[in-house]
C-alpha cells in the first residue's frame, strides 16, 4: 500500500510539474488541449467540440427555408457512394441545384438541425464580410494598409502589409500552420486564451505580396480589421450582415478564446449543413441573394479569381480571397474547406452547390486540393443528374 501511495504521489507530482511548466513557458494552451483531446479519447479538434469553449450564439432573424426541388426525397446514394462518404466519417451531405435543396443525408446521429464546426470554412465568411464592408464604405480598398485599422501595423515590417495580403495569404508573417503539432500557432490559437495577441505579434519572415503561404493568422487579423472598421464585435457583424440577410434557419455559434475575449475567426463557426449552403448559393449568384446585391460584383469576381502571387514556384492558380479555386473537365470550382473535410463547393456551370461535413479528409493532390473533394463533386453531380 505504501509503495502504491508513493507511486500515485509521484505521478501527481509529475502532472503538477508539467502543468506548471506549461504555464511558465507560455504553453498553457497545452493543458486545455490535452483535456479536450487525449483525456477524452481524441487526438485532435473535432466538429462537435463547441461546448468545450466559450462561444456566442448568432440568432435567427427572418428564416427563409430552402425551397425543395421536385426530386427532393426521391434521390438516393448508390451503395458505393454511401460507403465512400462513410469511410471518411461523413456526418452530412446536402446538395442544392437551381436555388433549391434536392438532396440531404446524415449519419452517426447527425441530422438537419445538427451544428458542425466549420474549421477553416469560416475564413470564407470573413471574405464575405470584407466585401460587405467595402460595399458599405467601411473599407475603401483591398490595398488599404492594415495599419489604418490596427495601430501596431503602422510600424516596422508590419507597415508594408495591406488587406490584399491578408485576403490572399501572402502576408509574409511567420505563423506555424499545423493541425497536428501541439506547439504550433494553430494549436495555440485554438486552445489558447489570447488569439488576438498571438495573430498580431507574429514575426515577419519575408516581404508581403510575393508568395502564397496559407496561415490562419491572416484571417484572424482580417477579422480584427473588420471589428475595428465597424467598432462592433464579429458575432454582431455576422448576425446583421450575413445570418439575417441570407435567411439562415438555425441559430449558429462562434467560438471564443475566453468568455470576455476574442472570437476565433480563423475557425469555429458552428452551423448546419443547410445554412452553410447559403454562402455557396450567394457566390453562385454573383454575390446576390433574393435580388439584393450583398457584395459588389467587382469584389465577388476578385475573390474567386486566382490572386496574382506565386505558389510553390509557379503562378498561383488555387486561391482567391479566402476561397479555394480548382478546375475539373475545364469547368471552374470554387470552394471553402475545413480541417476535417468540411466543404462548401460551388459548381457555377451546373448551377450546383453542395455541403459536406465530416470528421476526416484525404491528403492533397499535386495541385494542392484534397483528393476527397473530387469524390464528393462526382457524387453531387450524379445526384443532380449531370
Amino acid at each position: 500500500m505504501r509503495i502504491l501511495r508513493k507511486i500515485l504521489l509521484w505521478l501527481v507530482g509529475i502532472i503538477v510539474g508539467l502543468v506548471a511548466l506549461a504555464y511558465i513557458t507560455g504553453n498553457d494552451h497545452l493543458v486545455r488541449g490535452v483535456r479536450y483531446t487525449y483525456l477524452i479519447g481524441r487526438s485532435s479538434p473535432e466538429i462537435d467540440d463547441r461546448d468545450f469553449f466559450p462561444y456566442t450564439a448568432i440568432p435567427v432573424a427572418k428564416p427563409q427555408p430552402w425551397p425543395q426541388g421536385s426530386r427532393y426525397g426521391k434521390l438516393q446514394l448508390k451503395p458505393e457512394q454511401e460507403k465512400e462518404l462513410q469511410d471518411l466519417y461523413s456526418v452530412g451531405f446536402a446538395v442544392f441545384q437551381h436555388d433549391s435543396l434536392i438532396f440531404e443525408q446524415y449519419w452517426n446521429g447527425w441530422d438537419a438541425d445538427s451544428v458542425s464546426n466549420s474549421f477553416s470554412v469560416a475564413k470564407s465568411y470573413i471574405s464575405l464580410l470584407t466585401g460587405i464592408a467595402m460595399k458599405e464604405g467601411k473599407i475603401q480598398s483591398v490595398f488599404q494598409p492594415v495599419g489604418d485599422f490596427i495601430p501596431l501595423y503602422k510600424e516596422g515590417c508590419y507597415a508594408k502589409i495591406n488587406l490584399y495580403h491578408l485576403l490572399t495569404m501572402s502576408t509574409g508573417l511567420d505563423w506555424s500552420e499545423s493541425g497536428a503539432n501541439p506547439f504550433s500557432d494553430n494549436a495555440m490559437g485554438y486552445y489558447g486564451t489570447n488569439v488576438r495577441e498571438l495573430s498580431l505579434n507574429q514575426p515577419c519572415r519575408e516581404e508581403p505580396g510575393k508568395s502564397f503561404d496559407y496561415i490562419s493568422g491572416s484571417t484572424q487579423i482580417m477579422a480584427e480589421v473588420l471589428e475595428a472598421a465597424y467598432d462592433r464585435p464579429l458575432d454582431e457583424l455576422v448576425r446583421d450582415k450575413v445570418w439575417g440577410p441570407l435567411g439562415c434557419e438555425h441559430e449558429a455559434y462562434w467560438g471564443k478564446d475566453t468568455e470576455d475575449g476574442d472570437f476565433k475567426a480563423f475557425c469555429c463557426l458552428y452551423a448546419t449543413a443547410r445554412d452553410f449552403g447559403r454562402i455557396g448559393q450567394l457566390y453562385l449568384d454573383s454575390g446576390m441573394w433574393n435580388g439584393q446585391q450583398i457584395i459588389d460584383r467587382e469584389f465577388w469576381k476578385a475573390s474567386i479569381t486566382p490572386a496574382a502571387i506565386d505558389d510553390r514556384g509557379a503562378p498561383n492558380a488555387r486561391y482567391g480571397y479566402f476561397w479555394w479555386l480548382a478546375q475539373q473537365d475545364g469547368q471552374p470550382i470554387w470552394y471553402c474547406r475545413g480541417f476535417h473535410g468540411e466543404y462548401v463547393v460551388v459548381l457555377p456551370d451546373e448551377d450546383l452547390v453542395f455541403v459536406r461535413t465530416g470528421m476526416k479528409r484525404e491528403e492533397v493532390n499535386d495541385a494542392g486540393h484534397p483528393k476527397d473533394v473530387f469524390q464528393w463533386i462526382a457524387i453531387a453531380r450524379e445526384l443532380a443528374g449531370r
